[in-house]
């Protein structure tokens, strides 16, 4: 059995998604259903085996949202740091970050701001 099959209807505002079940099922979203499963999912996803690994593997390539909005916050509860980003694909993303985990992420982006581009190694063709 294959995975469902997704269309994205014409009015940009709802999209359908067909199970090959027998008899088959078709559900029409819009964004807010949209959105409801994918925190479901997100929860879900938390919750499986194997989970998602802990270290990131650098390097590799990825579908990355360039310049995404986003806004810090302190937390008043805990005094940590809250850091919201705003995907296009999921919505709003918060991170709660504890104090020294808020200074090296600070450290690391301003290390990296003041470094020039990387440009790619040319002489080396194959």
């Amino acid at each position: 059995m294959s995975g469902p099959s997704w269309k994205f209807d014409d009015d940009k505002k709802h999209v359908t998604v067909e199970f090959p079940t027998s008899p088959p099922v078709a559900l029409r979203l819009d964004a807010a259903a949209v959105e409801e499963m994918l925190r479901n999912l997100g929860e879900f996803r938390a919750q499986m085996e194997p989970a998602v690994p802990a270290q990131f593997a650098m390097g590799q390539k990825v579908g990355a949202v360039p310049d995404p909005v986003w806004v810090t916050e302190p937390d008043l509860l805990q005094g940590h740091s809250l850091l919201h980003l705003r995907d296009p694909r999921y919505g709003w993303v918060h991170y709660l970050l504890p104090p020294h985990e808020a200074a090296k992420l600070a450290t690391f982006l301003n290390k990296q701001a003041e470094q020039a581009p990387q440009q790619p190694d040319i002489s080396k063709r194959n």
